[in-house]
């Protein structure tokens, strides 16, 4: 099927769950509603005052939290920008669909949820940065200059049209000065995490991290402001995240949870309680069939995702039993898999025999240089001195209720050997079924009997 018959057959091809194909179907007969999308550039739970963090200064998500749907479980797809961003628009992980490579631009053959939205009647836009190549940008209106007023947006939408526009912020990217907001966090009320060391350098770096992401919050602000006041604030579901975690060493780049776990906020007044907090696990890949389902149009049976209306309204909705995540080239190739329950995490590391590289950003970060200085002179925690050693281990486990922070590799407890092994058959079906590039750890997908499995190794790669 050639991608213009694909596009035209999409709205009437299955969907992921029966939920979603019953949500459509209810939207479809109802108008469509206005879908505002607002995603941080490098920004990890809990660097929100709505997560529990009260040195950093963000009222507006905050506000948007307090009147909407807050995620505890919200997770990337891949802890690297466009790769995850590509994930968002086409509700697939990156290696299915051939983006797993960062700065890979949007394949003109992929169908995105803009061009099934545009279908449906929609006015699509997007501000800044979406880091999808000029094949996207050229199907929508784009802002990219970070001077242009989100007026010029407003001024441009047809009247009666609903919309989807995305902000897409470059904050609180990388690289970092000084003066971002009129007034800078204090370095001594940072809240520094426990895989960095506590230095007079880290906690600036962080406060200037907070500063960028009190500008992003501003710029939510005066655009929620713009279109509440031209009365386009109504009918709208409103969706906040970050496309990958804090740009510091062990998180963006990686499979920890600083790396792939995100903020998530939900705000559609009247369809989602106030207050409400969602601990269900939900991946970036079921963005895209949730604003599709939201506005009456059936999923291509390609997205791997699956709509989360019914978890945001109220309906029917199908827990996940796991998200995935991937890393592969971040101007080093470190290929790595994962898959998180509630409660565990197995990692797969392909490349074990080469030890952490941070992302190309992060090595002349003041944090990175601390790390480095203190290695030097015996400085860091054990578990912060892993960062410095020459190799990984080729699977790592974690129980996160015991050790949210991920320092104890508990993949030879003899106790959890039954969930190791079932971790291992749910990554290995996943790589199968997505087409991964990269071998399973199981040959082949056993789900009947995955003690069938035992003795087999990760291969070497």
């Amino acid at each position: 099927m050639n991608r213009r018959a694909f596009l035209a057959a999409a709205p009437a091809t299955g969907v992921v769950a029966a939920a979603s194909a019953m949500s459509a179907a209810q939207a479809q007969n109802s108008a469509p509603p206005n879908i505002l999308f607002l995603i941080s550039d490098d920004h990890s739970v809990p660097d929100l005052g709505c997560y529990g963090n009260k040195a950093v200064r963000t009222p507006n998500l905050d506000r948007l939290a307090a009147e909407g749907m807050r995620f505890e479980n919200c997770f990337v797809a891949s802890p690297q920008c466009s790769p995850n961003r590509s994930a968002i628009f086409t509700g697939c992980t990156p290696h299915t669909i051939g983006t797993s490579r960062l700065h890979t631009p949007m394949p003109p053959w992929e169908a995105t949820v803009t061009e099934l939205l545009q279908q449906r009647g929609y006015f699509t836009g997007i501000f800044r940065k979406h880091h999808q190549g000029q094949g996207l940008q050229e199907k929508l209106d784009f802002y990219g200059d970070k001077d242009t007023p989100f007026r010029a947006f407003v001024d441009k939408l047809p009247k009666g049209k609903p919309y989807f526009l995305q902000f897409g912020s470059t904050d609180p990217h990388r690289p970092y000065r000084p003066g971002a907001i009129a007034e800078p966090h204090d370095p001594a009320k940072v809240i520094v995490p426990p895989y960095l060391p506590d230095t007079p350098d880290v906690r600036k770096d962080l406060a200037i991290y907070y500063d960028y992401i009190t500008r992003f919050d501003q710029d939510c602000g005066e655009l929620l402001k713009l279109l509440r006041e031209n009365g386009l604030l109504e009918n709208t579901l409103v969706v906040m995240t970050g496309d990958n975690g804090l740009p510091f060493p062990r998180a963006k780049g990686t499979l920890y949870d600083p790396g792939i776990r995100v903020p998530g906020i939900a705000w559609w007044p009247g369809k989602i309680a106030a207050g409400s907090v969602s601990k269900e696990l939900i991946s970036h890949v079921d963005l895209a069939p949730t604003w599709l389902a939201a506005a009456g149009v059936a999923a291509p049976t390609k997205m791997q995702g699956a709509s989360m209306l019914g978890l945001l309204t109220g309906g029917a909705h199908k827990p996940r039993e796991a998200i995935y995540s991937e890393r592969n080239w971040h101007d080093n190739f470190d290929p790595q898999r994962s898959v998180r329950t509630a409660r565990y995490k197995l990692i797969l590391n392909a490349d074990a025999n080469t030890g952490y590289r941070p992302a190309w950003d992060l090595e002349d970060s003041p944090s990175w240089k601390s790390i480095q200085k203190l290695g030097r002179t015996g400085g860091l925690s054990e578990a912060q001195s892993r960062m410095l050693e020459p190799s990984r281990p080729a699977l790592e486990f974690y129980d996160l209720q015991n050790d949210p922070n991920e320092f104890d590799n508990a993949i030879g407890r003899p106790e959890l050997q039954a969930e190791i092994l079932r971790h291992r058959q749910l990554l290995s079906n996943w790589m199968h079924d997505s087409y991964d590039y990269l071998p399973p750890l199981y040959r082949q997908p056993n789900r009947d009997d995955p003690s069938n499995a035992k003795g087999l190794t990760p291969p070497a790669l």
